[in-house]
């Protein structure tokens, strides 16, 4: 169900995330939608909550390997869905239980970036003008900046940005 519903917020936006177009989309009765959710609501907020859950795990991984903020980055270009992060985020300005579980969900996702940062940056005694909490808002926006212009067929400063990124991941993980 919660795949279908995720299908449904990508593809059609949250405007057509009912419980009518969910039952249709995985072929069940519209009723068996309210039975495992009592609103949609509630779908939604279980539905971002296995998505968050999902990219949470993927930087904890990431966090143990070799390479952590290579990996971090990879995590972080790799599974940015941009369409679905900005349907959430608006389903956020309305649905309260949504809003604090993506509040939850970017503290504790910054909470490992930057403690990772932070830890390369005094193994290799790199000092940055931008403090380690600036430097995982700025990757995460550039991940979500280049993955909505990809979407979109928009190239023009991304090799560029990429070349930027690649020099200060080997300043603090040389290969």
């Amino acid at each position: 169900m919660l795949d279908g519903a995720e299908d449904v917020l990508r593809e059609e936006g949250h405007a057509a995330l009912t419980s009518r177009r969910i039952a249709e989309r995985i072929g069940v009765k519209q009723r068996l939608v309210y039975y495992y959710f009592r609103t949609m609501d509630e779908l939604v907020v279980a539905l971002f909550r296995r998505s968050a859950d999902r990219d949470l795990q993927r930087l904890r991984d990431a966090a143990k390997s070799e390479h952590t903020l290579r990996e971090i980055w990879n995590t972080a270009i790799a599974s940015t869905d941009s369409r679905l992060i900005s349907e959430f985020m608006a389903l956020a300005n309305r649905i309260e239980g949504l809003r604090t579980e993506v509040i939850l969900f970017i503290e504790e996702s910054r909470a490992i970036q930057v403690a990772e940062i932070m830890a390369a940056m005094r193994r290799r005694s790199v000092r940055s003008a931008i403090p380690a909490p600036g430097l995982a808002l700025l990757a995460t926006s550039v991940a979500l900046s280049l993955s909505r212009e990809q979407q979109l067929g928009v190239n023009s400063g991304h090799a560029e940005i990429m070349t930027v990124i690649e020099q200060f991941l080997t300043s603090l993980e040389p290969e």
